[in-house]
């Protein structure tokens, strides 16, 4: 996915929750943003705004002396989300269709996204995936493919959200499947790395792989090859959330295997997508 004009202000308004996140007083965030915007103006519009972002956001931790400024936020998610978990389980044992629940709950936690909103209510989300379910929906495209293959890479997304991801890939393990989970190789934003997946017990239940880089999403040419062979060998693979559906979306290799699981935050990623603003979608290419 190329860039639209709206990803300048949500460049800029992207900084600021950084900044803010990471307690940056207003009078020092006037010449950071001012700085920024000479890098805004040479940015190539041709690229995935997840790679506009990524650059962006790592000279602000530059600038900020602070090269993870989500960490006590990823932490507070994670445990939000865990302290959920029981109930979800509970909740899942008792689903006449398990599997399509699963996948419903892990997208709720896709809500739980800091580079874009401050604060997020769960409750809300996972009430809404759950009643209103997909407004696009490959389902049973998923289920088909899914029988014929043994293994499954979920792409993974944010901090917290990874708790929701982990009841899917227990569900899918329970079917006989093996599942390797991708986090992020680097703190970015509050993208989950190895640190929330051993906190949250992910490794526990599926093989956990890195993207050997700290760039949003799994841009092909930035990840390790150990990823991207992961992505170009598996038979089916869930992408989770916006910046990894902006990596994945206009590649050949994602066409019929990569099925992408979030909800929509951004109109010009609906666009694209073929949704609309604040849907939740399943489906592939």
């Amino acid at each position: 996915m190329r860039c639209f004009i709206d990803c300048v202000h949500c460049y800029l308004k992207q900084a600021v929750t950084c900044m803010t996140i990471a307690g940056i007083d207003e009078d020092r965030q006037y010449p950071i943003l001012y700085e920024l915007m000479d890098d805004i103006k040479i940015m190539d519009s041709k690229r995935t705004p997840a790679e506009n972002s990524t650059e962006l956001l790592l000279k602000i931790y530059q600038l900020i002396n602070n090269d993870d400024p989500y960490s006590e936020a990823k932490k507070k998610s994670n445990r939000l989300a865990l302290a959920l978990y029981p109930a979800l389980k509970d909740f899942l044992q008792r689903s006449k269709n398990r599997l399509n629940d699963a996948l419903k709950i892990s997208v709720s936690g896709n809500v739980i996204d800091l580079g874009i909103n401050k604060s997020f209510d769960i409750d809300a989300s996972l009430k809404y995936s759950l009643d209103a379910g997909f407004a696009k929906d490959d389902f049973s495209s998923f289920v088909k493919k899914l029988n014929q293959e043994d293994n499954i890479v979920i792409v993974g997304d944010n901090a917290g959200e990874i708790v929701f991801d982990k009841l899917l890939a227990e569900e899918l393990v329970a079917m006989g499947k093996r599942v390797t989970y991708i986090v992020k190789g680097g703190p970015i934003l509050n993208d989950a790395t190895m640190e929330d997946a051993i906190k949250v017990g992910m490794d526990n239940v599926a093989k956990v792989a890195t993207t050997g880089s700290n760039y949003l999403g799994v841009p092909l040419r930035k990840i390790s090859g150990e990823a991207g062979r992961l992505l170009m060998e598996s038979g089916l693979v869930i992408s989770k959330g916006q910046a990894n559906f902006e990596s994945l979306e206009h590649e050949e290799t994602a066409n019929g295997k990569v099925f992408f699981l979030l909800k929509i935050k951004c109109e010009c990623v609906g666009i694209v997508a073929g949704a609309n603003f604040g849907d939740v979608v399943f489906f592939t290419r």
